[in-house]
């Protein structure tokens, strides 16, 4: 069998480009308290809804 037939991958985890990245060093964001926070930086990283009204 062939391994990169794409059915053999229907419950592998998603590539790394469907999870939110920290756009100063790209670390992995996780969700505290509604707000993403690099887990490598500690950064906070707005989301385009926040700030005033548009």
């Amino acid at each position: 069998m062939d391994s990169t037939d794409p059915e053999d991958d229907a419950g592998a985890t998603p590539p790394c480009e469907s999870r939110p990245a920290c756009p100063v060093c790209g670390g992995r964001l996780i969700e505290i308290r509604a707000k993403f926070h690099c887990e490598q930086c500690h950064r906070i990283c707005e989301t385009c809804c926040e700030g005033g009204r548009g």
